[in-house]
């Protein structure tokens, strides 16, 4: 786990390792073991370092390889780089260190970077430079778990692990992209590939992009997508799967088996956060099946028992023998990790478990620097309980004739109910769910349906000058039914824009690196060949995880309500938060910046701390907007 920064430029006319060192000061945090740059015509590459494989000056970034025609600089893990060194060796390639980023580069040297991307098991993000061609390749792995931006300019591009890096190169255009913004307010985070800024971009998940320097040019090329889950999922009717539970079961054990002994590799230290959830302890247990010592277990507990679920996670580490780490935060220790969220997440994101989510990090990072997780069994495995809910409020809606709902539709499209606030009665609760229940009735599918389901504000150009109506970027028509609909609907944004982005910032913030078993792509597409009904098999969802973890734990130390990461937000806004909260929302500055509806945003916050209507969700995303947008 590392982050890089760089740029090609065909009109330099500053100290490009002036710029390289600030753009590297951004993300210190990222790497902070070792610091490089490489410098040539119209090209520069900078890479933050934290060692994992092979802690010698062999694992230096950038690196070149063996042939002097490609030098890369790479953040994260090539998980099976030991056998694909060894299939490379039988060809005859040597190799002079243990490092897995030599091996990426003997790779793309033997069979080409998309053979190669095609071949990686693993999460990365990388920038590599072909010296013999002046090309420039961005690459990214398949499921988004490390984030890649880049800026198209006049003159550069401009690219790097985090926004932050990009914004101290002196030609950086800080546009803001208000349709992004409007984004960011529906959904809590910004969707790739959209950025904050309008000439930024995110790298999609399982794709490269090539820039190819000629002369005092910059020519792009048409983005590459190398795997695509739609993709899987349009082609699974051609898939052979099981049809016995059992053969599945077994199947889905052998690969996650695999998956997590693939990613307990390190030379460094390593262990396992706990929530006493499924996924958390499914992983653990086999992490901890394949260890001869106890792993290194870590679960942050709350003193408000509505939300505590520490207590769960220490029986379950009691039972399975591991070396278990918990500590007991509150209300304190998360307010104070507020001010510096801003900075740990360099573009506005508004999740509010990414307060937590740091937490639990500082504190596995005082014993290891890798740990794994249970990340995304919900969007695989269909976990999520808001599934059934919106399955069956759609099952009731559907049976309204589709003639009527279009013209619900075109009603609601014709008389803009949201264009004047000073008539729109928004501060009204029921008038709000009423609101939310006719655009409901005015969806005409399922795909329009989801979308609002998922979405906090619908009309987010009343709130943001400027912002276009617009409802998400990702579509998820190639889904077969309506829970295969919302689970690639989640993998394909929610998963790598929201928890992927969380754990990744949150993680990195203390220098630790996170690695997820179950997004393995073997086990990604393998659980897109698994029907529905037998992933809800028993009616609550995961039941296939279920199966497995019900080998290794007792069953009644599973089965009860998730708590999640949840924080009393509406709460802390009206109390503790509420000086910092109402200067983030001072109308002169809003009217200032001119980024939101002054009026809008002033009447919430006053109906907010009257306790006459909650906004703490919406709130809580233009506080962390404005945050944000001081620390520019």
């Amino acid at each position: 786990m590392c982050g890089f920064v760089g740029f090609i430029d065909t009109k330099i006319d500053f100290d490009v390792k002036s710029v390289l060192d600030n753009m590297l000061s951004k993300i210190i945090q990222r790497g902070p073991d070792d610091s490089g740059v490489w410098i040539a015509d119209g090209i520069a590459l900078g890479h933050q370092r934290l060692s994992i494989h092979d802690l010698s000056p062999l694992g230096h970034q950038p690196m070149h390889s063996h042939s002097n025609r490609y030098v890369i600089a790479f953040n994260g893990e090539i998980y099976n780089f030991e056998s694909l060194r060894e299939e490379l060796k039988s060809a005859g390639i040597s190799f002079t260190s243990s490092s897995d980023t030599e091996v990426l580069l003997a790779c793309v040297g033997a069979w080409g970077l998309e053979s190669s991307l095609k071949k990686f098991t693993g999460m990365f993000a990388f920038a590599l430079w072909d010296k013999q061609q002046s090309k420039l390749y961005l690459a990214r792995d398949r499921m988004g778990e490390k984030p890649l931006y880049y800026a198209t300019l006049p003159n550069s591009i401009i690219f790097g692990s985090q926004l932050g890096s990009l914004t101290q190169h002196p030609n950086f255009d800080k546009e803001l992209d208000r349709n992004a913004i409007g984004l960011y307010l529906r959904h809590g985070y910004i969707p790739a590939p959209s950025s904050v800024y309008k000439n930024t971009k995110k790298l999609l998940p399982g794709s490269f992009i090539t820039f190819h320097l000629y002369g005092n040019e910059i020519i792009s090329h048409p983005l590459v997508n190398y795997w695509s889950l739609n993709h899987i999922v349009e082609n699974r009717k051609n898939d052979k799967c099981p049809d016995q539970p059992q053969i599945i079961i077994d199947k889905l054990d052998g690969l996650i088996n695999k998956s997590v002994e693939l990613q307990s590799k390190a030379d460094v230290p390593l262990g396992a956060f706990l929530s006493g959830g499924i996924d958390s302890s499914l992983i653990t247990a086999y992490m901890q099946s394949q260890s001869t010592v106890p792993i290194n277990t870590f679960t942050i507990g709350f003193k408000d028992p509505k939300f505590n679920e520490a207590k769960f996670a220490k029986e379950i580490a009691n039972h399975l023998g591991t070396s278990h780490t918990e500590h007991y935060i509150d209300q304190h220790d998360l307010l104070s990790v507020i001010p510096r969220l801003p900075v740990i997440y360099d573009e506005p994101f508004a999740d509010s478990s990414q307060l937590p989510t740091y937490i639990v990090g500082a504190l596995a990072k005082q014993k290891v620097t890798v740990a794994l997780s249970g990340d995304g069994g919900d969007e695989l495995f269909c976990g999520y309980s808001r599934y059934q809910r919106t399955n069956q409020r759609w099952e009731k809606i559907k049976k309204i004739p589709k003639p009527i709902r279009s013209v619900i539709n075109k009603f609601t499209n014709k008389v803009d109910i949201h264009s004047n606030v000073n008539n729109f009665n928004l501060m009204g609760k029921s008038s709000h769910e009423y609101i939310r229940s006719f655009e409901y009735l005015a969806c005409v599918d399922f795909n329009s349906f989801y979308k609002r389901s998922v979405s906090t504000l619908s009309n987010v150009e009343l709130l943001v000058k400027g912002a276009l109506p617009q409802l998400t970027i990702y579509d998820a028509k190639v889904a077969s039914g309506f829970y295969e609909h919302m689970m690639s609907a989640d993998t394909n944004q929610y998963l790598p824009d929201d928890i992927l982005a969380k754990v990744d910032r949150a993680f990195m913030g203390s220098s630790l690196e996170g690695r997820i078993p179950l997004l393995d792509h073997n086990i990604v597409e393998f659980a897109k060949m698994i029907p529905t009904d037998l992933h809800r098999f028993d009616g609550k969802g995961k039941y296939l995880l279920r199966q497995l973890l019900y080998k290794k734990v007792p069953k009644k130390l599973i089965e009860r309500p998730k708590m999640g990461f949840a924080i009393p937000l509406d709460e802390w806004l009206r109390e503790d938060l509420n000086e910092w909260a109402n200067n983030l929302l001072n109308p002169i500055r809003l009217e200032t910046d001119g980024i939101f509806d002054v009026h809008f945003v002033s009447k919430m916050w006053q109906q907010h701390q009257s306790n006459a209507n909650n906004w703490g969700s919406l709130l809580w995303s233009i506080l962390m907007f404005n945050a944000w947008l001081d620390e520019q």
